[in-house]
């Protein structure tokens, strides 16, 4: 998944697809045979992918730089391969062990991975729908379609993953309701669409709360029943519609501001070395914001003792089953908050839900992806393993959940290949890394993108 729209699993680095594919490209590295064949300045991706956009100028320069574009697309793909990674540590433990026997990373991207995966998802749809100049007219017709098939090959992918029952909240399908839901604001501006995702950010968690509460011992227990009923992806992987929207490990209703900031971001000039900067300041300053909020209603304004007071373990059960208030907030939840005390909005664990989270993990992703487009220029030949992996999120995502899989099932253990299992952190870590940096050195687009872009492309072009 390079610079499109997915977690993104997908293929793509910018917003038009050229005819070759490509890997993360070194700073100053040009094709000259592709550019003496395009009569307009292009933006080259991370796998090959072209835009019409035109170059922008160094600053206090009248002329671009060859190859300066390249590190605005490799820091996008580097943030997605980090965001990859921190999936890698929650699933498998990729990290190292603290005295008390806790992985040091955990606390790092418990929540925070996925968002910024989310977050790359919308800024992945802006790239594709003309990056800083929207596309018009048919041509976004296209790359509405596109965003939209990419949606319906990831549902199955999703739910066949689901299917196999690894320990692992997947979150492909949800990626393909994230899709739906962000396509009628392709075309929209980008304050309004960022407006949007705050007003969400705030009112989407306590929404959720609301009628969840409903739908758990309500007036709308009866509705959902019967759509769970009739959802044939509930009776397949227990993971149906209510969930993807209200109910589930990445619901859309506290899900989409990260994906909608993502789209807003993505309309930005990304080649300004001073938007860069503004996306480190403005996402530091909402994490702060954020995290010092949740502090102080817990801590100062008395909602850490409402909840102690309140605790009970019998609601905590379907909510990650924690022992304490202090264990909930540290290890967080399954994508929502207990629904016996709204006190527990006020935290900002991961995977809440709550608006402090929102707001937090999400400032921590913009944070993030600023500075990964800012330092990329300058530190391409570290960072070319993980924009590779972050080239091919949909392949290397994929494959670490099959490997999860196999290892649960014991298909290994009588077989020379025992040791891919028996070390599954090194195995999913080190095996994503080398194969995802040859895979583009030598192939380019992944085996899994490639696919998904050909037939997105191929549909797209063939609706009227």
């Amino acid at each position: 998944m390079s610079n499109s729209t997915s977690p993104s699993p997908h293929g793509e680095a910018t917003t038009e697809p050229s005819t070759g594919a490509g890997a993360p490209t070194a700073p100053g590295v040009v094709n000259h045979r592709r550019a003496a064949a395009s009569p307009s300045p292009e933006v080259r991706g991370t796998n090959g992918n072209t835009s019409t956009t035109p170059r922008s100028p160094g600053p206090r320069h009248g002329r671009p730089t060859p190859g300066r574009h390249a590190d605005r697309l490799m820091g996008i793909d580097v943030a997605r391969g980090v965001a990859v990674l921190g999936m890698f540590v929650v699933h498998v433990g990729v990290g190292w062990t603290l005295a008390d026997g806790s992985n040091a990373l955990i606390p790092v991207v418990s929540g925070r991975s996925a968002a910024l995966f989310a977050l790359l998802a919308g800024v992945s749809i802006a790239l594709l729908s003309g990056g800083s100049r929207p596309k018009t007219g048919s041509d976004m017709g296209v790359a509405l379609w596109r965003v939209l098939i990419r949606g319906l090959l990831m549902l199955p992918v999703g739910t066949l993953l689901t299917m196999t029952g690894a320990p692992v909240s997947v979150i492909l399908a949800y990626y393909a309701v994230f899709f739906f839901l962000a396509a009628p604001l392709m075309d929209e501006r980008w304050k309004v669409v960022a407006g949007i995702a705050a007003t969400l950010g705030l009112v989407g968690p306590v929404a959720s709360f609301y009628l969840r509460g409903l739908a758990e011992d309500g007036p709308l227990a009866g509705p959902v029943a019967a759509i769970n009923s009739y959802d044939p992806l509930v009776a397949w992987a227990n993971d149906g519609v209510v969930n993807f929207l209200l109910t589930g490990a990445y619901p859309a209703i506290t899900w989409m501001p990260f994906v909608l900031a993502g789209l807003a971001i993505g309309r930005l000039n990304l080649w300004s070395v001073r938007v860069r900067w503004t996306l480190v300041g403005v996402g530091g300053a909402l994490a702060a914001l954020a995290y010092t909020g949740s502090w102080l209603a817990l801590n100062v304004f008395g909602g850490r003792a409402r909840l102690e007071s309140s605790f009970d373990a019998g609601a905590m059960a379907d909510y990650g089953g924690a022992a304490s208030v202090d264990d909930a907030i540290s290890e967080g939840f399954p994508g929502t908050v207990p629904l016996n005390d709204w006190a527990w909005l006020l935290t900002a664990a991961p995977h809440s839900g709550s608006p402090f989270e929102v707001y937090g993990a999400g400032g921590v992703a913009i944070a993030v992806l600023g500075v990964f487009l800012l330092v990329s220029r300058y530190l391409w030949w570290v960072l070319y393993p993980l924009a590779a992996v972050g080239a091919l999120a949909l392949t290397t995502y994929v494959g670490h959940i099959l490997l999860i899989w196999v290892e649960q099932r014991g298909w290994l253990v009588s077989t020379p290949l025992r040791p891919i299992t028996d070390n599954l952190q090194v195995s999913v870590l080190l095996g994503s890394l080398v194969f995802a940096t040859v895979w583009t050195l030598l192939v380019r687009r992944g085996p899994l993108e490639g696919p998904l872009h050909a037939v997105s492309m191929w549909g797209a072009k063939r609706i009227p």
